[in-house]
């Protein structure tokens, strides 16, 4: 019975490929089976099947309705049916982090008459997770998520040029100034404090020895937590530049530039950076140069 199974899945793919304009080995995946492997620390979800490694930037993985949910979108997927029939799994061992998974596959038929093909995958899990594709041990026959629970980093924030503050997560609010210095504000400084924001406008500069590391970043940003970051300011992420440092200069650790009264976002901003964050407030002698929010220069320790 298991031989004819194997045979009938290798003459779905034969078919697959014959007819080349729904699926082919070098733009797609298809998905035989999984198996989840669990530990204390990193967990793994190992899908088997057939995978195209230059599509795997396109994988999207987002935070779902709650802290245990997460949403992975696979574009041109398709599930093998007859080695991976079930669609709801809550079989999981009492000691793995999961205890839901759904697959659902779409395939639609686009204006152009092209056919896409898509499958989300959706898992609960029994404590808040992060989930990230290892691209690393990933090949073009398995596709490996590692399950680990979410770092919390230590963020150096630098509120004024000679004085360093460590900002906690329980205090997320501008820095306090003496009257004094409130009466002296820059007037741009005083201009973004009466500021509605319903959009943050973002630059990100390379200031990395990776040639791509600015592009990196934003990709993150945008296709990763983009949805996570814009719930927790209560409003819109626009990067609205990305380019190079032109003195060339290579940073340690990435720096976030904000205005004093934007230290909250340049905060989440920071939580989800891999590596630990440098922020700092902009110096009165950049204020009326820095037309954004929010500047990032990308360090040598985003990887």
């Amino acid at each position: 019975m298991k031989q004819f199974l194997h045979l009938a899945a290798l003459s779905l793919l034969i078919i697959f490929l014959a007819t080349g304009s729904v699926f082919s080995a070098t733009s797609g995946h298809m998905l035989d089976r999984f198996e989840l492997i669990p530990d204390k620390k990193r967990s793994l979800l190992i899908f088997k099947g057939y995978f195209d490694p230059g599509q795997f930037p396109h994988i999207q993985i987002y935070p779902g309705n709650s802290k245990t949910e997460t949403t992975v979108l696979l574009p041109r997927t398709f599930i093998n049916n007859i080695l991976l029939p079930e669609r709801e799994v809550t079989s999981f061992a009492e000691e793995a982090i999961l205890e839901k998974m759904l697959l659902e596959e779409k395939i639609t038929k686009n204006d152009n008459g092209d056919i896409d093909f898509m499958v989300t995958l959706s898992l609960t899990s029994v404590e808040e997770i992060s989930l990230v594709l290892d691209t690393e041990k990933s090949d073009s026959r398995h596709l490996i998520f590692a399950l680990q629970k979410p770092k919390k980093k230590q963020i150096s924030t630098f509120l004024t040029e000679d004085k360093i503050v460590t900002a906690a997560e329980t205090d997320l609010g501008p820095p306090k100034v003496n009257p004094r210095k409130a009466m002296l504000l820059h007037p741009v400084t005083a201009l973004m404090s009466y500021r509605h924001f319903d959009q943050l406008n973002v630059v990100i500069l390379n200031a990395s020895p990776q040639v791509d590391g600015a592009q990196r970043l934003a990709a993150l940003l945008t296709s990763q937590q983009k949805r996570r970051i814009e719930k927790r300011m209560g409003m819109k992420l626009k990067i609205v530049n990305i380019s190079s440092v032109r003195e060339q200069i290579i940073l340690p650790k990435t720096k976030i530039y904000f205005h004093a009264n934007l230290l909250r976002a340049a905060l989440i901003l920071a939580e989800v950076l891999p590596g630990e964050q440098v922020l700092e407030a902009v110096p009165d002698s950049r204020i009326s140069k820095l037309a954004t929010d929010v500047e990032i220069y990308v360090g040598k320790n985003f990887e």
